[in-house]
């Protein structure tokens, strides 16, 4: 079978684009001629055997929509009502395009039920069939060794933020929270927060940024996934993340005297449950108690 994939970005950093490598990878070691376009002629999209599709809102996404056949489309949270709402008035205004384009497809994929409810949402009773795929099967996330304490000699814990700087993403929220716990006196906090922000790393200095990190932090308000949680457990590091990535509320267990934190995966990840619809000042607090437990 020969399989287009149709992504918007193919930089190194963009989520949508290594998913679809993921995806792509399994599709080469089941015997397809798989490739991938940025824009894709009408030739190249109707010789193709299967179209995917990845992300949303963008030109090229509709015209592949229009000319491709055997159409799956994967969005990537796109229609996650709070990424929605940002920058609303440009989605309001191409919606009636969006959701044309989206109903052609064949099969829509997300990558948890909680992303099939926003896509079911989105386009109501005419929306096709979704499909879920769990795109954890890519990691060896199966049997994660149980997370050793913090070493009570060592003095500071190092946080890592990987990923772009952007408003969804929540870094002002764990900047704020890493602030103010560095006030807080040795006595009640032994370990002290420090954190790194990197936006782009790659090879060499990116495993260099991996061995100086203790715990991955995602602070999201809107993630149906999060690569870069399943590249931290692979690796064996701690994450903190939140329910704006629903991928991951899945086996948690809650944390004993620590209302909105739940721990799975070995107890290398906590999950912060109410953060997405929480306050500002919420969403610092779990934060906050988040890494005390991970300090303490």
């Amino acid at each position: 079978m020969r399989i287009l994939h149709i992504c918007a970005g193919w930089q190194k950093w963009n989520g949508a684009a290594n998913i679809a490598r993921l995806i792509m990878g399994e599709q080469v070691q089941q015997g397809h001629a798989v490739s991938f376009r940025t824009w894709a002629s009408i030739r190249q999209l109707r010789s193709a055997d299967e179209i995917w599709i990845h992300c949303g809102w963008l030109p090229c996404l509709w015209w592949a929509a229009l000319w491709g056949r055997n159409v799956r489309w994967m969005p990537e949270a796109c229609y996650d009502p709070i990424r929605r709402a940002y920058h609303g008035w440009k989605k309001t205004l191409v919606g009636p395009i969006e959701r044309f384009c989206l109903r052609r497809a064949k099969v829509l994929v997300a990558t948890c039920e909680a992303e099939a409810d926003w896509i079911r949402a989105y386009l109501g009773r005419r929306c096709p069939p979704v499909e879920v795929t769990d795109i954890k099967r890519f990691f060896n996330l199966a049997n994660l060794n149980p997370v050793n304490p913090v070493n009570p000699v060592k003095k500071d814990l190092h946080l890592l933020y990987l990923g772009r700087r952007h408003p969804l993403k929540g870094l002002n929220y764990l900047e704020a929270a890493v602030q103010q716990l560095s006030s807080v006196p040795s006595s009640l906090l032994p370990v002290t927060p420090q954190l790194k922000v990197v936006s782009n790393a790659f090879g060499e200095e990116l495993e260099k940024i991996w061995d100086w990190c203790d715990v991955l932090v995602l602070p999201t308000l809107s993630d149906n996934f999060g690569l870069v949680i399943a590249e931290a457990l692979e690796r064996g590091r701690r994450v903190i993340t939140t329910d704006g990535a629903p991928a991951w509320g899945e086996v948690l267990t809650g944390l004993t005297g620590f209302t909105g934190l739940y721990s799975g995966y070995g107890g290398r990840l906590i999950y912060l449950k109410g953060y997405r619809d929480g306050t500002d000042e919420e969403r610092v607090e779990l934060l906050k108690k988040a890494i005390e437990r991970i300090c303490k």
